[in-house]
């Protein structure tokens, strides 16, 4: 049941810093952020799946062997009064005919429906997907509001060595094994092993139930939480770096007066440093309690 107001109070035992936003640098300011991101939080020390490199090339995921994760609302575009739009999802290689992507409330749906790449939708729009680049692009034909969301439903697959450990790094130089993510609202900050700083903000938070920094209810037992963020800083290795990907967990209970937690927490992304190494980011965090504040308007 969704009350008025809600307030999600989130705490753990970490000392973690606290960032600001930047574009292809660290430091810069930012002096505000919107309490609507607050109603969940990342905040914490995520370390390579299995014990391995956090950030790691190609070659293998370690810890992380055929595992399928589900993206559920994920903001692809937001119309600006345009028929055609294209883009990249968060997330890739996709798993062929599981894209759905929906254009506003009860509008345009189209659909991977036979796994071919080819977009199928109502009143006549058409498009495409490169599953293997998240690389998509569609055709509605009519003009589409400007405000309009569009949103992207999918499944992907992580595939290599689980629980190796055996995956070389995805960054030049120096390695990588964890980072320190701090969020206050809509900033977050994130600090590698080396002592560099990442800096940058969520596009949205939301989860499958519904619940995003619009419509703060509380999520259900059972939501997937997903974050998407960007940030970017120079590596300990002197690289730019921008960083882009998802942050997730599972909201959990540990039954009656126990309370809820964010279980299952994940960091997935991609490692782009400016004229340097690509990388693939997988990472895991301990559950986080959540205690639930009901306030009235």
């Amino acid at each position: 049941m969704k009350l008025p107001s809600r307030v999600l109070v989130l705490s753990m035992a970490a000392t973690l810093l606290m960032g600001c936003e930047g574009d292809w640098t660290s430091g810069g300011g930012v002096d505000s952020w919107s309490d609507a991101y607050n109603w969940v939080n990342f905040s914490g020390v995520y370390r390579g799946v299995g014990g391995g490199v956090l950030v790691t090339d190609y070659s293998t995921t370690p810890g992380a062997s055929s595992v399928t994760y589900s993206v559920s609302s994920e903001l692809i575009k937001t119309a600006n009064g345009d028929s055609a739009y294209s883009g990249v999802l968060m997330n890739h290689p996709i798993d062929k005919k599981s894209l759905t992507i929906r254009v506003g409330s009860g509008g345009f749906v189209l659909q991977d429906v036979e796994g071919s790449g080819t977009l199928t939708g109502n009143s006549g729009s058409d498009g495409a997907i490169d599953t293997g680049t998240g690389s998509w692009s569609i055709d509605l034909k009519v003009p589409v509001a400007s405000g309009t969301k569009i949103t992207a439903d999918y499944t992907y697959t992580v595939s290599g060595a689980g629980g190796s450990g055996g995956a070389g790094p995805g960054t030049s130089g120096i390695t990588i094994y964890s980072f320190s993510v701090q969020q206050q609202g809509q900033n977050i900050s994130v600090v590698d092993n080396n002592g560099r700083t990442y800096e940058g903000n969520f596009g949205s938070i939301r989860s499958t139930g519904g619940s995003d920094q619009d419509n703060q209810s509380t999520p259900a037992v059972g939501d997937s939480v997903i974050g998407q963020f960007e940030v970017s800083g120079v590596s300990a290795a002197g690289f730019k770096v921008k960083m882009v990907g998802t942050l997730q967990g599972v909201v959990g209970s540990g039954g009656s007066g126990t309370g809820f937690f964010l279980a299952e927490r994940k960091m997935f992304g991609t490692w782009i440093e400016d004229g340097g190494q690509t990388g693939d980011i997988n990472g895991e965090s301990s559950p986080l309690a959540i205690s639930v504040t009901t306030t009235t308007p």
